[in-house]
């Protein structure tokens, strides 16, 4: 099934998610993995922490964290898909002890 077609797509416009994207992006209102680099960008997006795979209690209930889009669909949609953050430490080396790296 194509990511659109899925029917907690439609979750997105309701007026409770509205709500929890509206309060999500005024308690944090910049991006989160910026953040962890030092720069301070602007979030646009109330990403799911834990993946909700149509589960309607974790998608209204969270955890949620802020990210501008670029974070998003890249870094965060990379670890997911990877099942590990290719972050660097600041010794050089992959900071997820899930990395491939540090098995």
């Amino acid at each position: 099934m194509r990511r659109l077609n899925h029917p907690w797509r439609a979750w997105y416009s309701t007026k409770e998610w509205q709500q929890i994207r509206a309060k999500q992006l005024r308690i944090e209102p910049n991006c989160r993995i910026c953040a962890e680099a030092g720069v301070r960008t602007p979030a646009d997006i109330v990403d799911h922490i834990t993946r909700h795979r149509g589960d309607r209690a974790l998608f209204f209930g969270g955890p949620f964290q802020s990210l501008c889009k670029a974070c998003h669909d890249r870094t965060k949609q990379q670890a997911e898909k990877l099942g590990y953050s290719t972050k660097i430490g600041p010794d050089g080396l992959p900071s997820d002890p899930r990395h491939p790296f540090n098995r």
